[in-house]
């Protein structure tokens, strides 16, 4: 989730790895909002191949199982708005979910006697986009930096204060929401019992399956019937607690498959290095961002001692007193939090960023004083709350419905 939230907000798709650059002129080809621009594109007028031909609705394919899929060209590439969100199955199925919320809040705006077919869809994006919105702010967030920094983001937001509009600082867009990268497993339970009566169990990129028309990866890009996501192998729904696993935990150490990418899951121009973490460490020349340490002593909070960065300084003396930003909010999460959330530093920039982007959007739900969710949970009653498993649950891709 943290990946298609991040891609909801930022594509870079002018800067060069490495290069020095002014952050100013590198172009964000998405809004800093979270307005959903990554499925909804231009929407019906503009982009018309991501919707039915009633110019309401999305496109959404049926895989030979019988589950949902994204659009595909006969090559197997996603027809979407933003390519990222094809990269692997997990997050192709969060765009293809999205993509039927919207479709099924098509029928609750006509059931609400709107009859003009602009004004449907523009409320159906409103309720679909004002429901993800509402768990931002609420579920994901608090899971990322703790209660406690998203109510101090939003009394005051002491860090992140543009004076002209929202955007996006390379400190957080560089290294900092990269913290999600540190999460991830080497290999996942896609669904429980897709592949001919059992899990389909892979790598998240294996280069071992590279030009295979269905690889035993999870890499996008392919359809297949065993390619779809079990949800309740990654949330909580009532009755299947027991199936879940839990993220990696947020450290300095990432995991295998992310120092060989696999084509397709780089986005941009430039397709090498193919290692992720050396992605990520280049910009930090590209922006030419400033230390951990510098950060810290700026904003007022500890400062990560020489020894707790020991382990660096085999590779340069320098670096256990001036470290790269991304390492330091990693190593920051594991002393700090073990874990299980972001630092002082990284948090704070978390929490002050997006609690920013929603608060400056003036088509966010935060515009509108005491609005809480419209739609029904789980459990079928309007509640004024709402979570990642109603959310899935309105889309109809959690277990229940899907009969599993």
């Amino acid at each position: 989730m943290g990946q298609f939230m991040d891609h909801d907000m930022t594509f870079d798709v002018t800067s060069q790895l490495g290069l020095v650059g002014e952050p100013t002129s590198s172009l964000n080809a998405r809004t800093p909002r979270f307005d959903l621009d990554s499925v909804y594109g231009g929407g019906p007028t503009v982009n018309p191949m991501l919707y039915r031909s009633d110019g309401l609705r999305f496109r959404v394919d049926t895989a030979p199982g019988g589950f949902e899929d994204l659009p595909r060209a006969s090559d197997g590439s996603a027809l979407i708005a933003d390519p990222r969100n094809d990269e692997h199955m997990m997050i192709a199925g969060l765009h293809a979910a999205v993509m039927l919320f919207h479709n099924r809040a098509v029928d609750v705006a006509s059931a609400e006697g709107i009859t003009d077919p602009t004004e449907i869809f523009e409320r159906a994006r409103q309720l679909t986009t004002w429901h993800y919105q509402w768990m931002v702010l609420h579920e994901f967030l608090p899971l990322f930096v703790g209660q406690q920094q998203v109510d101090r983001a939003l009394m005051r937001r002491r860090h992140y204060r543009p004076s002209s509009g929202a955007f996006i600082p390379v400190e957080f867009q560089g290294a900092v929401y990269r913290f999600g990268h540190s999460m991830v497993r080497p290999s996942y339970r896609a669904n429980l019992a897709g592949d001919a009566g059992g899990p389909f169990f892979g790598m998240i990129f294996d280069p071992a399956f590279n030009g295979v028309p269905d690889p035993d990866d999870l890499r996008g890009g392919h359809r297949s019937a065993r390619r779809f996501i079990g949800w309740q192998t990654f949330f909580r729904f009532p009755g299947f607690e027991g199936d879940v696993r839990p993220n990696k935990k947020i450290d300095s150490n990432l995991s295998t498959p992310l120092f060989d990418l696999t084509p397709g899951t780089i986005a941009g121009p430039e397709q090498a290095p193919n290692v992720l973490p050396q992605r990520t460490l280049l910009r930090h020349i590209t922006w030419l961002l400033p230390s951990g340490q510098a950060i810290a002593r700026e904003m007022g909070v500890p400062v990560l001692s020489r020894a707790d960065l020991s382990e660096l300084r085999d590779i340069d003396r320098r670096f256990d007193r001036s470290t790269p930003l991304f390492y330091y909010i990693l190593k920051e999460a594991e002393l700090m939090q073990d874990g299980e959330r972001l630092g002082d530093v990284g948090g704070t920039i978390v929490a002050e960023v997006i609690v920013g982007l929603l608060q400056l959007d003036p088509s966010s739900f935060l515009s509108a004083p005491g609005w809480a969710p419209e739609l029904p949970t789980m459990s079928g009653s309007v509640t004024g709350d709402f979570h990642m498993v109603d959310f899935l649950a309105f889309a109809a891709v959690d277990p229940a419905s899907r009969g599993q």
